[in-house]
């Protein structure tokens, strides 16, 4: 970079040198010689021209235009890494909302089958709620029959010992007191039937 510094200011030095030389050769003034056309001065200042040209395309464009190359690949690999990064959260997205709508399929298929479940479960409790009523009202009609049938028996001895006590009274003959007993307890079948 000095060295470009360098060569510039020989060639302004030298270039300023042949115009002052110029210059004093002539009555003009300094404003008429920055005005008036030089051809010594024009050629130099081409050849000073090129030869910045030159050392500016070796020593800076090149190195410019090599960092503006790597700049714009890491941009545009900044850019594609981007894209892959947003189409993957956008495939993740995706994904994300399949499994919630997966989720949501399965949290109303499992709400329905334990709807049903309860259901089948209530209906299965009823039936055997139900068959054990059924069954106790059964064995309480039957107790009851059974106590009916002892009533009725107990009720029936008594009449016979009131009946054959009355009957032997009214007779005040003594009979047998088995043919007592097998007399009433035939008429009062015969009571029970009619």
């Amino acid at each position: 970079m000095k060295s470009i510094k360098n060569i510039v200011l020989i060639l302004f030095f030298t270039g300023a040198s042949f115009a002052s030389s110029d210059a004093s050769h002539s009555d003009a003034t300094w404003m008429n010689n920055w005005l008036k056309p030089d051809p010594g001065i024009f050629l130099w200042t081409i050849v000073t021209f090129f030869i910045v040209l030159i050392i500016l395309k070796a020593k800076a464009w090149g190195p410019l235009m090599d960092a503006l190359d790597k700049r714009e690949a890491e941009i545009k690999n900044s850019l594609e890494a981007a894209d892959k990064a947003r189409k993957e959260a956008d495939a993740v997205s995706q994904e994300y909302d399949e499994m919630v709508k997966k989720a949501q399929i399965e949290a109303h298929k499992i709400v329905t089958e334990s709807k049903s479940a309860g259901e089948r479960v209530k209906a299965e409790i009823e039936k055997n709620a139900k068959l054990k009523a059924d069954e106790m009202l059964q064995k309480a009609k039957e107790q009851i029959e059974t106590e009916k049938e002892k009533a009725v028996k107990e009720i029936k001895s008594v009449i016979v010992e009131l009946s054959i006590s009355a009957a032997s009274k009214v007779i005040e003959k003594n009979l047998d007191s088995d043919d007592n007993k097998k007399l009433i307890e035939s008429t009062l079948n015969d009571i029970g039937r009619a």
